[in-house]
């Protein structure tokens, strides 16, 4: 049996107002009647396919995702990384708050891995997994992090 190390949930909604599914739904609207009128037929399919797609993933989305450290791998969720197929961790901060922590993978498709974390989640796990994953240095929040947030994507 494996031995738990470690264990949070964060929330996986996010707190968007109507305004903002107005202003999106309104950018979408925009788009596929600029790609009708422009021709371009695939374009405004892709977008429609796209927005779909988005909606259909939030609205069955958890509400909370429930992340287990435990002795050889992480558990996200449904999910098991296997330490051997994590290259690397580090935690993201805004100012002197930790974020998220964020881990590079081995993997094609999804190469990183963003799981939402607080400042006391920071310093109980970065001994845990600094024994199991190499550690890069402390990384401030990037511009596309910051506008991810700020969008609430």
């Amino acid at each position: 049996m494996e031995t738990i190390l470690y264990t949070w949930k964060f929330s996986a909604k996010k707190e968007r107002s109507k305004l903002w599914y107005i202003i999106g739904l309104s950018i979408v609207i925009w788009l596929v009647i600029w790609g009708f009128l422009t021709s371009q037929y695939g374009m405004s399919f892709i977008i429609i396919l796209i927005a779909w797609i988005s909606y259909f993933l939030e609205i069955n989305g958890e509400d909370e995702i429930l992340v287990q450290v435990e002795q050889l791998w992480i558990k996200i969720g449904e999910w098991f990384y296997d330490y051997w197929k994590i290259q690397s961790f580090t935690f993201i901060y805004d100012e002197a708050n930790a974020i998220l922590l964020r881990l590079k993978t081995n993997k094609k498709g999804v190469a990183v891995i963003d799981i939402d974390v607080d400042n006391t989640i920071a310093q109980q796990l970065r001994p845990i997994l600094a024994s199991f994953l190499q550690e890069d240095e402390k990384e401030d929040i990037s511009f596309i992090d910051r506008l991810v947030k700020i969008l609430k994507l």
